[in-house]
């Protein structure tokens, strides 16, 4: 006999309600355009040890399904992984890819567009077996190719007559066989430089350096001109960067450097990923930069029950271009298995969006809450 003998129906919907989860597409505000694109961005997304593909994106399955275009950054392979638990396939991160059945997690969730370009996308072998299993199961991708052209060439996608371009870019890159070349396959690299200056102050022993980063000019070129190139011919364009440094909410200046520079060539939309956790959310001549998501699907073993703060961001364009943007942020709830999306009015949807707002610095953008979505004041 089913739980509804015993619960009144409305009662079931109440109690998956107080903790997110809801049966019915979430309640985004639509403003009255007819010819509109929606588009959903995910950040990043790791899927493992999945008996069941439809138990992946269960819980939001509802509303992925209302968008035109869902947009996901792949951090993890489809390229097999080592049979042996003592070998790693990324031996220096402790790293396993995944199975290349685990994609069908992906396609039932209706994933259109990932990026490849990761730090765990390596070696090269592991990126090329992954891109035909994509390639077979009908998901587009960018980031990644059998040399730098193809790894730099966007994607485009038409839907209700608006044309979206999307460019995936990785400055988080292994100095062997990960960045693609002229005659290697490998990910897109937008390639940045650190050096350690001693601080100012010197009579006090074990203070940190100042860390100085800045970017390749030749790789720097490369990114502008192939925003530049896609905004001519499409009519939005979203810029997806993995950068950062892991496990912290203060972004380091090269990801400032690049997301102004994209955003000057044409790029609408900057969405970073890569610290797993949140970063600050800026507005650059009227556009948004995200630092960091934080993570949405992610099952990899070390990782699925720490960083569990993620969000979904919805971007809604028309011929014109850009339109409107907003966002919910999400939790991976239980053994962090689970997707859920949270209310920013109450609960845990109010602690993120609080979480979210403390590491905000002075040039972050200012948020307000609008129904029950997270949005920018002008």
């Amino acid at each position: 006999m089913s739980i509804s003998h015993f619960v009144p129906t409305f009662l079931i919907l109440t109690l998956f309600s107080s903790v997110g989860w809801t049966a019915e597409p979430w309640e985004w505000q639509v403003p009255n355009t007819q010819e509109r694109a929606v588009i959903l961005l995910m950040g990043d997304t790791n899927i493992q040890h999945r008996t069941d593909p439809t138990e992946g994106y269960r819980t939001v399955k509802a509303t992925l399904n209302e968008a035109d275009i869902r947009f996901a950054n792949l951090e993890g392979p489809f390229a097999g992984s080592s049979k042996d638990p003592r070998i790693k396939d990324i031996p220096h991160k402790s790293w396993t890819h995944s199975e290349p059945d685990q994609v069908w997690t992906l396609v039932d969730g209706g994933i259109d567009v990932v990026g490849v370009a990761n730090n765990v996308t390596w070696p090269w072998q592991a990126l090329m077996r992954s891109l035909d299993v994509l390639d077979g199961a009908g998901i587009l991708h960018a980031g990644g190719g059998k040399n730098i052209d193809e790894a730099h060439k966007p994607v485009v996608v038409i839907r209700d007559g608006v044309k979206i371009g999307f460019l995936s870019f990785a400055a988080t890159v292994f100095p062997f066989e990960h960045a693609a070349t002229d005659i290697r396959p490998g990910i897109a690299e937008i390639k940045a430089y650190t050096a350690y200056q001693p601080p100012s102050n010197l009579d006090k022993p074990g203070q940190p350096p100042i860390v100085l980063t800045w970017l390749d000019k030749e790789s720097k070129a490369r990114m502008v001109e192939g925003v530049s190139k896609l905004k001519a011919k499409t009519d939005i364009v979203i810029t997806s960067f993995h950068w950062g440094v892991s496990g912290t909410t203060t972004i380091v200046s090269y990801q400032r450097d690049i997301a102004r520079a994209v955003v000057d060539a044409g790029a609408d939309v900057v969405f970073g990923h890569g610290p797993h956790k949140y970063q600050p959310i800026e507005v650059y001549k009227d556009r948004p930069i995200f630092y960091s998501a934080g993570q949405f699907l992610f099952d990899d073993p070390t990782r699925k029950e720490k960083h569990r703060e993620g969000m979904l961001v919805r971007v809604l364009a028309t011929k014109e271009g850009f339109e409107d943007i907003s966002f919910v942020p999400t939790w991976r709830s239980g053994d962090g298995l689970t997707i859920i999306l949270h209310d920013p009015n109450y609960g845990k949807g109010r602690e993120l969006f609080g979480y979210l707002k403390s590491v905000m610095d002075d040039e972050s953008a200012k948020l307000h809450i609008e129904g029950k979505e997270i949005k920018f004041q002008q």
